[in-house]
């Protein structure tokens, strides 16, 4: 077979392969065109129960009331995510359709921890953003207790990262936080507050809490102590 016929089937077969796929292409565009939406699946991608399908359903029904019924290809898929997107406890939110169903998948957002002010709650997720306390998504986080707004918020993600990295975070149950922005750190069990000034230099502050328990508190009665101040460079002051 000379080049000249195989250059010529060549063409033909890729022409064919491009008629296909367009006639494809016309066919689910007239599919589209004519499928209407009947059904909305949501999906959520975690285990977290800030939200529920009734409240996401309940955010579509008063902002989007009319997707029901229209046509798969009319629907705006991007408007739909801002509405979601817009609420405190959904980190992201996509839309994609296929049939006649509207399908819709949520990410909420994981918290860091708890922030607990004389009035109300709230949580504070790993980039910093607060939202309210809302639902029950049965699990513990660190105890943050002060008032807002929160006093260098970096810092205290820092703070929460390294004492979730460190086994720290099971261990200490309320973190208080004063209107100078000092923390005090307090165990889920003994007597003692630990003072620990500024969310800085949090790796030997913490070094100087395990010297304490290693050290200082079985060379003691137990209960001696009641305040452990760790925020000052090369001292640990005990009081009762």
């Amino acid at each position: 077979m000379n080049k000249f016929v195989k250059y010529l089937l060549f063409a033909l077969s890729l022409g064919l392969f491009l008629c296909v796929t367009a006639l494809v292409r016309v066919q689910v565009r007239a599919h589209r065109h004519l499928t209407t939406c009947k059904n909305v699946e949501i999906i959520f991608k975690d285990t977290l129960n800030f939200v529920s399908e009734d409240d996401i359903r309940g955010y579509l029904k008063k902002e989007c009331p009319t997707f029901i019924g229209q046509r798969i290809d009319s629907l705006r898929l991007h408007e739909i995510e801002k509405v979601l997107d817009e609420r405190s406890a959904v980190l992201s939110a996509q839309a994609w359709t296929a049939d006649s169903t509207l399908f819709i998948s949520i990410v909420q957002r994981e918290p860091v921890a708890r922030l607990e002010t004389s009035s109300s709650a709230f949580y504070i997720d790993e980039r910093g953003f607060i939202f309210p306390v809302q639902g029950d998504c049965g699990k513990r986080f660190p105890v943050i207790k002060g008032e807002l707004p929160l006093r260098e918020p970096e810092k205290i993600l820092d703070l929460l990262t390294y004492m979730r990295k460190n086994r720290w975070e099971a261990k200490i149950g309320c973190i208080s936080m004063n209107s100078s922005g000092l923390l005090t750190l307090v165990p889920e069990e003994g007597k003692e507050h630990f003072i620990f000034g500024r969310p800085e230099n949090i790796e030997k502050k913490f070094d100087k809490m395990n010297e304490y328990y290693r050290r200082i508190k079985p060379a003691v009665e137990e209960g001696r102590y009641s305040s452990v101040n760790v925020q000052y460079k090369g001292q640990i002051i005990c009081r009762k």
